[in-house]
Parts: structure tokens; C-alpha cells; sequence
């Protein structure tokens, strides 16, 4: 069976103040996170070490959402992600992400550290590693057209995001007029803060490349039945 594994590291660790704080408001995160997406994680979200974390998932459509969720949450602090698509050659420990190992895991290092030494400038910090080389490139490439779009965000623009997350709406199409309400601005310049954002082909993208991992798996566990 093929699973998501996810390895994520923050940016510059060291160099962040009150670490020891914001260590302790990862475990906190970790938590929430388990508890919301704790359909789709076989192993949960664990602190390996003060500043990197892992987990591994079943094969679902909220890859992106759930990715986006911690790195909202953490901002301003930035972390990098690393996805790997692969089989497992242990056990699965579902307590916590520790001692269980296999390609799955083995593809997320390779796909953190790809991130560490080529992130086009600072800008990318997600990618994806497997053993499909067109899925992985066509992914990687959508993945990293939607961290440029993000990178240009105002703070304004980012509290779109925040708002799709708060609803458990992760998709390009959702209510104008409610989001731009809860953002205190009228409607019309909602609209023009939705189109400089980018934000619905950012989304889409996200959607796209989800849609193409799962599309993938299912094929290769049709050829191998």
C-alpha cells in the first residue's frame, strides 16, 4: 500500500526568538492537528526533533488544506515541507511518528533536503518526492507556481487564506460576500483584493496537484492487484 509521508522543518530555527516557546506552541499545534485530520493520518503528527515533525497518511484529497493549516498557524515563522509517496518497510507505529520506516519516509527526506538546497530564492518550500519522475516534476512544478503566488501576498491577502481555512472551505470557489464580511470590507473591495491576490489559481493549483498524487496511486495499486 502506498502512503503521504510528511516531514516538515522550520526555517532558521535557531536563530528564532523565545524558542523554547515557540517549541512549545508546535506540540500545541501538533495536537490540534491530529485531532482535526485524524481520519486520514495512520501515524500522527509527531516532534522528532525541537524544530522538525513527521506523520504519515492514507491517500485523501485534504493533503494541501491540512499543509496549509500549520503553516498558517506557525506564520510568521516559515517551515518547509517535504511529501514522499511510497510504501512502508515496518510496522506503522500509530501512536506517534517514531521507529516505523520505509520508502514513504525515505522519499520525504529527500524531498525536504531538495527544498533546503533548491528553493528558488527562498521562495519554494514544499516539494515532493517519488518514484514516478513526470508526476513528480508536473506536482513540483504546480507546487512551486503557487509558493510564488503566495510569496507576493499582503498581509490583507493572507487573511483570505486564513478565513478558507477557519471555514473548512480549501477551494476556489466559496461565498464572496461571507468572507467579506468576516473581513470587515465591502464587497467591491473584496473583489479587488481577490484578484491581485492570485488566490483562486493558487488554489487551484493546490487542488490540481492533490488530484494527480491520488490519481497516480490509484493506478499503481490497480496495476499491482
Amino acid at each position: 500500500m502506498l502512503y503521504i509521508a510528511i516531514i516538515g522543518d522550520l526555517i532558521d530555527s535557531k536563530k528564532i526568538e523565545k524558542r523554547a516557546q515557540v517549541q512549545e506552541e508546535l506540540l500545541s499545534l501538533m495536537t490540534k492537528i491530529n485531532q482535526k485530520y485524524q481520519d486520514i493520518l495512520v501515524s500522527p503528527f509527531t516532534v522528532t526533533t525541537g524544530d522538525e515533525f513527521q506523520a504519515l497518511l492514507t491517500p485523501n484529497d485534504n493533503l494541501f488544506q491540512l499543509i496549509d493549516d500549520i503553516a498558517v498557524a506557525l506564520d510568521p515563522i516559515k517551515v518547509r515541507f517535504g511529501l514522499g509517496l511510497g510504501s512502508m518497510a515496518t510496522p506503522i507505529n500509530t501512536v506517534q511518528s517514531i521507529g516505523s520506516d520505509g520508502p514513504a519516509f525515505w522519499l520525504a527526506r529527500s524531498a525536504i533536503d531538495y527544498v533546503h538546497d533548491k528553493n528558488d530564492y527562498g521562495v519554494t518550500q514544499i516539494a515532493l518526492n517519488c518514484d514516478d519522475q513526470l508526476l513528480q516534476n508536473t506536482v513540483n512544478s504546480l507546487l512551486s507556481a503557487g509558493d510564488f503566488i503566495k510569496s507576493k501576498w499582503t498581509s490583507n491577502q493572507q487573511a483570505i487564506l486564513r478565513e478558507l481555512l477557519r471555514e473548512n472551505n480549501y477551494q476556489e470557489y466559496f461565498e464572496h460576500q461571507k468572507i467579506a464580511r468576516f473581513l470587515g470590507i465591502e464587497p467591491s473591495g473584496f473583489t479587488k483584493r481577490l484578484k491581485a491576490s492570485g488566490i483562486k489559481h493558487y488554489l487551484r493549483g493546490r487542488k490540481t496537484a492533490a488530484d494527480l498524487i491520488l490519481s497516480n496511486i490509484k493506478e499503481v495499486e490497480q496495476n499491482n492487484a
